[in-house]
């Protein structure tokens, strides 16, 4: 008998320990950052161009299509992004514009469709800035921004 009775409370401690643990686990993973189900560059960005007050953003939506607006320009442009950075932290991003408006850009200019462009994607720790480089030299002397994350869910455009 004081064998059940150690047993049933044995039983009972487990239970109450698993619920506790199964608790935590669902507390973790809604206090997550829905991006790191994602992968980091999937987002809203913006970024002010140095030495104006133009503004440049850039829509990367899971679907591999993007969004990009500077000065009148704006484009939709198909990309990639490397899963993992290499080993200085850069993520290599591709991307061709599909579509133009032919508007300027801050450094007022328009963009080619249907061309190329490889940058090099490094993140600040906390995930929440970026910059983006010509090549991926770690001494970051061909580089733009910050980019800052400003919504990291689907974004309708203005």
């Amino acid at each position: 008998m004081r064998h059940q009775q150690v047993s049933n409370k044995r039983v009972f401690v487990m239970y109450v320990l698993s619920l506790v643990g199964l608790t935590l686990c669902s507390i973790s993973v809604a206090d997550t950052d829905a991006r790191s189900l994602k992968h980091p560059l999937v987002g809203y960005w913006e970024a002010k161009v140095a030495g104006s007050a133009c503004l440049e953003s850039y829509w990367f939506k899971e679907d591999g299509t993007a969004v990009f607006t500077s000065g009148d320009e704006q484009l939709e442009a198909r990309y990639e992004v490397t899963p993992q950075p290499d080993s200085q932290g850069f993520f290599k991003l591709t991307h061709r514009v599909t579509l133009s408006n032919k508007g300027l850009d801050c450094t007022r200019q328009t963009s080619e469709i249907n061309i190329e462009q490889t940058s090099y994607v490094l993140f600040q720790p906390d995930g929440r800035s970026f910059i983006s480089c010509d090549d991926d030299n770690p001494s970051l002397e061909a580089c733009f921004g910050p980019v800052e994350l400003k919504n990291n869910a689907s974004r309708s455009l203005p």
